[in-house]
């Protein structure tokens, strides 16, 4: 059988005589093979290189996107927990609005209907129950906001009205005549229905508004001498009579304690002292009713 071969020859430098290499068909197929094994072999590894730096690459990635949810969630965690906190602190203080809303409901007479109801009459306590949520936590905080503007409402009304109410004497000293019948200071036994109060004092004593009011009479008249007389609102009108002089005029804002007249004997007098007298609604009433009194040491 006749074998084939392959020759390769092999040039060296010039001054060298050319070298051959003899192989076999066989060799040849083989050396063929193993060069395509090693190129796809090389190929695949360089494939599987490839491959695996994107997997790395990815999985990092992934790591790292991991690493950042598990910040997110601390975070929330934090803010959970700093949510918890104030929703406690919230429900503390909602406590505390509603225990004060019940002492200022007392204090001003006021019933309490409802967190946003309030009316005038007797005094009940509201009941109060903790909130589930934020929301309603809002909610509620905004319905006790609207109870205590309408409760700061009746507090400036109710300051108003006190201011405007007669409740200390226009002068210091002893009642000579109370309010009611009496005997008639000019002589006789004859008996006569007192309108005011008589307060004894010194000629010139100064005499000071029982409330913040207007000033809706100045001047003199025959029986009063010089009065003056005030409406202080709610159906309340004092005015005081037999004085020496006026200090204010109609149409003046007077303050409690405020300077609108001093003593004397002017008018149907029998000496030197201030007549003082209240209306109520258009009815004469007792002036004492507003205050307790106690004679001046």
């Amino acid at each position: 059988m006749k074998h084939k071969y392959s020759i390769i020859i092999i040039h060296p430098d010039h001054d060298k005589a050319p070298r051959q290499i003899q192989f076999s068909v066989k060799a040849k197929k083989m050396i063929v093979t193993s060069s395509a094994a090693l190129g796809i072999f090389f190929t695949g590894l360089f494939a599987y290189d490839i491959y695996q730096a994107h997997y790395i690459n990815v999985y990092q990635q992934k790591i790292a996107y991991v690493d950042k949810l598990e910040d997110q969630l601390q975070a929330k965690d934090l803010e959970i927990a700093r949510l918890n906190e104030k929703t406690s602190e919230i429900n503390q203080n909602l406590l505390t609005i509603s225990s004060l809303e019940s002492k200022i409901a007392g204090i001003l007479k006021i019933q309490q209907k409802s967190t946003t109801e309030v009316s005038r009459g007797s005094y009940s306590v509201q009941s109060y129950s903790e909130p589930e949520s934020l929301d309603q936590a809002s909610n509620l905080l905004n319905s006790h906001v609207e109870t205590l503007q309408e409760y700061y409402d009746a507090s400036v009304e109710y300051k108003d009205k006190l201011n405007r109410t007669p409740n200390i004497l226009p002068v210091n000293g002893p009642i000579s005549s109370p309010f009611g019948y009496r005997r008639n200071p000019f002589g006789g036994w004859s008996s006569e229905f007192h309108s005011g109060i008589d307060i004894a004092c010194d000629y010139g004593t100064p005499v000071q508004a029982v409330a913040a009011g207007t000033v809706t009479y100045a001047g003199y008249d025959g029986y009063w001498g010089r009065r003056v007389q005030i409406d202080h609102g709610y159906g309340v009108v004092t005015f005081y009579a037999h004085n020496s002089k006026l200090t204010v005029k109609v149409g003046d804002t007077v303050q409690k304690g405020e300077i609108v007249a001093y003593s004397g004997n002017s008018g149907r007098s029998t000496g030197s002292h201030l007549h003082y007298q209240a209306y109520v609604d258009g009815e004469l009433v007792d002036p004492t009713v507003f205050t307790t009194y106690t004679e001046a040491q």
